[in-house]
């Protein structure tokens, strides 16, 4: 369950503060040895540097939006709405982490919560991932929360982070988002 101190906002300029916090939570969250989310078995590497999240807090480059989860003023958790020019009427969930040290507490589920009931504001009706095809626990979750697989299997772009299968791909999940 959601512990009282938990408070989700969209950043803001002044959040650049945190670009550092964020980008560990983000790498912690899947690439460290602790939480269940973690890949560091299967991609090597950073996730996210302080400079890309510096560059998603401030809009630098394509349009978002961006939320971070605080326990009280720790950031504890991030997820990303991404604008995809090429699907009108789509957004991509994206850059979704939860600290380890806080999973399995609800964050997650009212961070993706957040995010879709902001996208009918933003003009969206619908809401797209991509997840790892050799993560059935990260599918089931999505699926939990009304994701379905629309059959659809992308590369992954950096095959040369891959510690196994360089065939590797994501599949493509999606959900409608109700319009208010």
């Amino acid at each position: 369950m959601v512990q009282p101190t938990i408070s989700i906002r969209s950043v803001v300029a002044t959040d650049v503060q945190y670009k550092d916090e964020a980008a560990k939570v983000v790498n912690a969250a899947y690439r460290s040895e602790g939480g269940w989310t973690t890949e560091k078995d299967i991609v090597s590497g950073e996730r996210c540097t302080a400079e890309m999240m510096q560059d998603f807090i401030l809009q630098n480059g394509k349009p978002h939006t961006l939320f971070f989860a605080f326990d009280q003023d720790q950031v504890v958790g991030t997820v990303q709405i991404q604008y995809s020019p090429e699907h009108p009427g789509e957004a991509e969930i994206g850059l979704f982490s939860v600290s380890p040290t806080h999973q399995s507490r609800g964050i997650g589920g009212k961070l993706v919560r957040q995010a879709m009931q902001e996208m009918p504001r933003l003009g969206y009706h619908t809401a797209m991932m991509h997840v790892l095809e050799n993560r059935p626990e990260i599918l089931a979750w999505y699926k939990k929360l009304g994701f379905f697989e629309t059959g659809e299997r992308i590369p992954f772009i950096w095959p040369e982070m891959l510690k196994v299968d360089k065939d590797l791909h994501f599949l493509t999940l999606k959900k409608s988002v109700e319009i208010l």
